[in-house]
């Protein structure tokens, strides 16, 4: 974007110099010749601050000289565009200062690249080299696993045929053993046999004279139970006849209160009929005229009421009195019913606890009796199994004979084994530092192209900044053709510093 603009100031500039040019052509040449010795005293001033080769001032002098044949009306603005272009041209030195540092940059940059170009490339003359001796110390190392397998072979192989005469002699003494725990186990079955009928005898009685027990204990029970129901139901009747002699009494009591009422109300009449005997007696007395047989009658009558009243005294006594013995009675005698059976239900408690004491008991030896028989028939599945390891005895011989011969079947195999494995080990081992070796050679020879490249875009750069000049030299007339030749010089810088941090992100990855 930079070197853009010097060109469009420069093109706009040429204008107004042609303009002027014909200007002078126009004027008077004796005012360009008057002119001449201030153009002459001011060229060293100019001269001075730009410190230019010769052909740039040479080049600024005639355009000055050009300015200074330009009519006086425009020369304000000319001088106004000469100080604007004159601090442009600091500028563009500056820019050119920056373009050398970045130029130094790129180069030292492209002579580290060179350094790491050489250390990678004896770094990859170090790693063929280690790779050479890996492989040979790899080969050595082959060859000492070689031997030591065929040592380490030799001794297994050694060490499996002292095994199979150890296996022999132990097969040898395990079927004496077994011979020998056969006849001990026969004798002992004998002797077992012989107890186990004895015990199985014994145990029969013991279970005979269990079960006679546990069948009266079972008829004790029942009996207990068939007293306790009756008991049950006689202390529910005694029950019942309590309740109907309470009731009884009840209505004892309350003909007795009907009594006592009835008693009451005739010594109520007894009283009403003293009272009468006294006021007819006082009538009696009164009237003395009053007959004889009259009074007879009277005393008969009163004679009469007092015996009925004597009589119903009598009854009602005897009445009370033989309701309170019946009461007496009824209560006595449903005390001693209810005595008897409370103790009638307790001895049927206690009878029934005793028998169950007893079952329990019999529970117990028929438990044992039972525990008896489940011994003997896991002494018979004992034997039984005595039996079956024989069998797995016999198939563990005959698996130990089909181990031997699996096991010299693996020993040859492995041999097979251990020799494919090494040379496959070997092949591996070879192909991985081939591939190593060509991914070393791969990167070396990238860091090489790497270097190569920036050293010849280093070398274009500069080349192409002599054409620039030489393009820039070509322009006639032209005012800042040392500008033009500055800006190129720092687009190529530029150009050559992209590349370089190019190659540095690559070297980096």
């Amino acid at each position: 974007m930079q070197p853009a603009k010097p060109k469009t100031r420069h093109g706009s500039l040429e204008h107004p110099a042609r303009t002027s040019s014909q200007g002078t052509k126009k004027t008077s040449r004796p005012a360009a010749r008057a002119a001449g010795p201030e153009s002459a005293a001011d060229r060293p001033s100019t001269k001075s601050p730009s410190g230019r080769s010769p052909k740039v001032e040479r080049r600024m002098t005639m355009a000055a000289e050009r300015e200074k044949r330009r009519p006086p009306t425009k020369l304000s603005g000319l001088e106004s565009q000469l100080s604007q272009l004159q601090e442009e041209l600091k500028k563009a030195k500056e820019q050119v200062l920056s373009t050398k540092h970045s130029k130094m940059k790129a180069l030292q940059e492209a002579e580290e690249a060179r350094a790491q170009a050489a250390a990678a490339s004896a770094q990859v003359r170090d790693s063929e080299a280690q790779l050479a001796e890996l492989s040979s110390a790899e080969e050595a190392r082959l060859l000492e696993l070689r031997r030591l397998s065929q040592e380490r072979d030799r001794s297994w192989q050694s060490e499996l045929e002292a095994m199979q005469k150890q296996h022999v002699a132990d097969s040898a003494a395990l079927v004496a053993a077994m011979g020998e725990v056969q006849r001990l186990r026969v004798q002992l079955a004998a002797a077992a046999r012989a107890d186990r009928k004895q015990d199985v005898v014994e145990a029969m009685a013991t279970i005979d004279e269990l079960r006679v027990k546990l069948k009266a204990s079972e008829d004790a029970e029942a009996k207990a139970r068939a007293l306790h129901e009756e008991c049950k139901q006689q202390l529910e009747s005694s029950r019942a006849t309590i309740d109907s002699l309470l009731t009884d009494g009840s209505k004892m009591m309350d003909s007795f209160s009907l009594v006592v009422k009835e008693l009451e109300e005739s010594r109520g009449k007894v009283k009403a009929l003293e009272e009468e005997i006294a006021e007819t007696s006082v009538k009696a007395g009164e009237r003395c005229n009053c007959s004889v047989s009259e009074a007879g009658e009277l005393r008969s009558e009163l004679e009469a009421a007092e015996a009925r009243l004597q009589e119903e005294r009598i009854l009602n006594t005897v009445e009370t009195q033989c309701a309170y013995e019946l009461m007496d009675q009824l209560k006595t005698e449903s005390d001693l019913r209810h005595g008897k059976l409370v103790a009638a239900v307790e001895s049927a408690k206690s009878e029934v606890i005793f028998l169950k004491a007893r079952l329990f008991d019999k529970d117990s030896e028929l438990k044992h009796a039972l525990d008896a028989n489940k011994k003997l028939q896991a002494q018979t599945r004992m034997d039984s199994a005595d039996n079956q390891l024989k069998e797995q005895l016999q198939g563990a011989l005959r698996e130990n004979g089909q181990l031997k011969q699996e096991l010299q079947q693996y020993t040859s195999e492995k041999v097979t084994v251990k020799t494919e494995s090494d040379s496959a080990a070997e092949t591996d081992k070879k192909v991985e530092t081939e591939a190593e070796l060509r991914r070393l050679r791969v990167q070396a020879e990238q860091w090489r192209k790497a270097a190569e490249t920036a050293m010849a875009l280093l070398t274009v750069g500069k080349g192409g900044n002599g054409k620039v000049v030489d393009r820039s030299e070509s322009l006639e007339g032209g005012k800042y053709a040392g500008l033009w030749d500055e800006l190129e010089d720092d687009a190529t810088a530029r150009k050559n510093g992209n590349v370089l941090r190019r190659i540095s992100g690559m070297w980096k990855k």
